[in-house]
């Protein structure tokens, strides 16, 4: 047995020594390139002094596809409201806490402030759960060896240009696995799109200021065609099976005749006409989608996660 160890050890030593120059090898070729792009080749390496390939963070890459297991959506949705206190009460909580730099940004942006504690708590549970990966270091895994190389050099190339211009240092830079940063799990390439310096000190901080926060995720919206006032969508249930097209944008009298409802099982009324979309678990709502679906669409493009701002916003609405 130990004979064994030993052999498979002298095997798989060549193939670590080689990943590893891989990776070297790879880190000069960045240098370069980022170098054209006017990010000056020392600060790189003085971030890249000491750094190795993180193969974690290409498992986790790996493994993102969804689990075959089936998943209920009423268990899903409660273990997701959390409870003493829930989601929703800890946002009603936080719009309570910082209702004052919450109506500014919203005064400025016409984005309405119960959005912005949602996405706030949908994406990091007010701030609570941010990512402890280094940026750096993840990014470089996935623009080094992953299955979208291309995509992650942009943002590694984000996430050194924020560091150069002093919003954030490193010790502070982390993250999902995946890159997602701040309070608000930006990509670093949105950070340098829509970030904002709300106090004006000369910061973008999605870390740590609540202001910077409010302001990025407002502006993101804003930017992306935000309704002020208007809903992302309507929960809805269908009497039975039979399918339709869900592209087609119908009345509430089509789809009353559709056999679709409200969740209490109430006719649907108004003058709008809305498309339908399917939420992927099982037993869940349909959502007819609202004037603001498209934009929330394009911050995440999951009807999971419209459902979770419908729920997060609704009950912050009550």
């Amino acid at each position: 047995m130990k004979f064994f160890s030993i052999f498979l050890f002298l095997i798989l030593l060549p193939h670590a020594i080689l990943s590893a120059q891989d990776f070297e090898s790879w880190k000069k070729g960045y240098i370069a390139r980022a170098s054209k792009r006017g990010i000056p080749s020392s600060f790189i390496k003085k971030h890249f002094e000491n750094l190795k390939f993180d193969k974690k963070i290409l498992k986790k890459d790996k493994n993102q596809i969804t689990s075959n297991k089936v998943i209920i959506y009423d268990k899903w949705i409660k273990k997701w409201l959390r409870k003493d206190p829930s989601r929703i009460e800890m946002g009603k909580e936080m719009l309570i806490k910082h209702r004052v730099i919450l109506e500014q940004v919203e005064k400025k942006y016409h984005v309405d402030k119960e959005i912005i504690v949602s996405l706030w708590g949908v994406e990091t549970l007010f701030g609570a759960i941010t990512g402890d990966n280094d940026l750096i270091s993840s990014l470089s895994a996935l623009a080094y060896k992953s299955r979208r190389k291309k995509f992650f050099e942009i943002q590694l190339n984000a996430a050194f240009r924020l560091l150069l211009k002093g919003h954030v240092n490193r010790e502070n830079l982390k993250g999902s696995w995946a890159g997602a940063t701040g309070q608000m799990q930006f990509m670093p390439s949105n950070f340098n799109g829509f970030a904002r310096d709300f106090d004006g000190d000369g910061k973008k901080d999605i870390w740590t200021n609540h202001g910077d926060i409010f302001a990025s995720i407002a502006y993101f919206l804003k930017r992306g065609g935000w309704k002020k006032g208007e809903p992302i969508g309507i929960f809805v249930k269908k009497s039975d099976s039979k399918d339709f097209n869900f592209q087609r944008a119908r009345s509430p009298a089509e789809y009353n005749k559709l056999g679709v409802t409200s969740l209490d099982g109430k006719k649907l009324e108004g003058s709008w006409k809305y498309q339908m979309a399917k939420v992927p678990f099982k037993n869940s709502p349909f959502i007819l989608k609202g004037p603001n679906y498209k934009t929330l669409m394009a911050w995440n493009n999951s009807s999971l996660f419209a459902a979770f701002n419908m729920i997060m916003r609704n009950g912050l609405l009550k």
